[in-house]
């Protein structure tokens, strides 16, 4: 046993003494930080998409302006509110007219607030405030004129930062002026309104070429839709509340059974928790998959240069295998430590952003059926995977030649992975308990059902197999690693494989 641990020291070392272990080590929260970071950048820096509308109906493109207006009202005064209360600086730098607005919309409460933004976008009220009596029209000057490059300076958002409208040629042949610019590249799209949009619709159009980004076109079709609708609406004599309440959905409130067998509200926990085990499984699979890389890496490079030679001359091949498996197991957990912490480290981070739902996160990944069930399978998942490969790798006689044969040993992590959003669904169904029992899908397959969770004999009953399986597996592998490790010349045939697994 004092060789095995010899062994597994001087593996653990060599693995972790390396630059690349700890680029690694750094390399995966570096590319989930980016994962998250870089789209919210990337969509930030994108620049607004230019757009011009031709309406020959005469009146949907006024009623649609309004509708913008009144948006962007909303939002500036939620910004000028929490700038006035968090940034003072930020406040004071806001021109005048802004200012003033804030101060509006301040002294109003919530329920005379959106009377005073009714006000400003020209819509008919009963009374009209003050502000809109002497100030409404610089507002309005002010909104139209701002450009991106203001807003920027200015920390406030608006519909313009990411749909810039401009005016549409007014030439002979305004259509064609427009796929000019489009094929130029001056103008995002362009749209035409038909002459009837309430009646039949027709003679409307979206002209882009580029008809990926969709964004344009969904806010600008959903603004069309949703005056058109009332317009239709009040054509046909129906109220905007009769139709409300007509068009509402039935809403049903989810509910669960608790322990005690009585009906629970769903808390934040409960939603998370359907979402965890499957984070847990791919990362399962990613420390599985680099570590036993590793250790089919080393074994081919040891045996490369002969230096299994040597050490077969010291110890047996078994104590060599189990030495070998120990020391990289050590790297390994190292590896999904450090990714945990990390994890946390993020979760805890997000509690602050996002509320509720990040804290419930947090807790799920502390439940203790959780880590046990992590730690446990991990451990067993990876001893069975590296005991196979292991035993395959001292088969082969270069990398090159184990590269070829990694894919083909990596079908049953694959099949894994591809069986996860099944599971997840029905984690308590017939396809998952079957496949919970079949080793090499035991490990994945068992930590995505904790959302169920499984039945306590569930848990038990895998793991028996699984640590059954872990030693045939070893006990395989160290019959091919007492023969593969010295093996030179010709690769063996399948026949010599079996031959070496059954002979006594």
């Amino acid at each position: 046993m004092n060789k095995v641990w010899l062994v597994a020291r001087q593996e653990f070392r060599q693995t972790v003494a390396t630059k690349a272990f700890w680029i690694g080590l750094l390399v995966f929260p570096v590319i989930i930080c980016l994962a998250v970071a870089v789209p919210f950048l990337m969509e930030g820096a994108r620049d607004a998409r230019r757009y011009a509308v031709v309406d020959h109906s005469g009146w949907v493109l006024a009623e649609i302006d309004r509708f913008i207006y009144a948006e962007d009202l909303l939002r500036l005064a939620e910004d000028i509110h929490d700038l006035h209360g968090q940034d003072r600086r930020a406040y004071d730098r806001l021109p005048e007219v802004l200012r003033a607005y804030g101060a509006a919309w301040r002294e109003r409460g919530e329920s005379r607030r959106p009377a005073l933004v009714t006000a400003l976008s020209d819509e008919v009220t009963e009374s009209i405030p003050v502000f809109v009596a002497e100030r409404g029209m610089d507002l309005r000057r002010w909104w139209r004129e701002v450009t991106a490059e203001d807003l920027d300076r200015l920390g406030l958002e608006l519909s313009r930062l990411r749909f810039d409208r401009v005016q549409a040629p007014e030439t002979a042949d305004t259509v064609a002026a427009l796929n000019e610019e489009i094929r130029a590249g001056q103008l995002f799209a362009y749209f035409v309104i038909g002459p009837d949009p309430v009646g039949d619709g027709e003679g409307s159009e979206y002209v882009s070429n580029n008809l990926t980004d969709r964004d344009l076109r969904n806010w600008f079709v959903g603004h069309v839709e949703h005056r058109v609708r009332q317009a239709r609406l009040q054509c046909e004599g129906i109220l905007p509340e009769v139709a409300e309440w007509v068009q509402a959905s039935v809403s049903f409130e989810e509910r669960r059974v608790g322990d005690a067998g009585e009906v629970e509200e769903v808390a934040t926990r409960d939603k998370v928790r359907q979402w965890a085990p499957p984070v847990f499984s791919y990362l399962l699979w990613i420390a599985v998959f680099t570590s036993a890389q590793m250790l089919l890496t080393s074994t081919i490079e040891e045996k490369s240069v002969r230096i299994m030679e040597i050490l077969v001359s010291s110890l047996s091949p078994a104590e060599l295998l189990a030495g070998k498996v120990i020391g990289v197991a050590g790297a390994g957990m190292i590896v999904v430590g450090s990714w945990t912490l990390c994890a946390l480290a993020g979760m805890l981070v997000l509690t602050h952003v996002v509320g509720s739902a990040a804290q419930g996160l947090v807790q799920v990944a502390a439940d203790p059926y959780f880590l046990v069930a992590f730690a446990v399978y991990f451990c067993l998942g990876y001893l069975l995977y590296a005991a196979y490969l292991v035993g395959l790798g001292s088969l082969c006689t270069s990398l090159k030649e184990s590269q070829n044969l990694m894919w083909p040993a990596m079908i049953p992590m694959l099949v894994a992975l591809m069986s996860m959003p099944h599971v997840g669904k029905d984690p308590n169904g017939t396809l998952a308990r079957v496949l919970s029992f079949i080793p090499p899908l035991t490990p994945f397959v068992m930590m995505n059902r904790s959302a169920g969770p499984p039945p306590l004999w569930d848990y038990a009953a895998t793991t028996v197999v699984l640590v059954l399986s872990v030693w045939l597996a070893i006990f395989g592998a160290a019959r091919l690693f007492r023969v593969g490790i010295l093996a030179t010349g010709s690769r063996p045939s399948v026949r010599d494989v079996l031959g070496w697994l059954l002979k006594d």
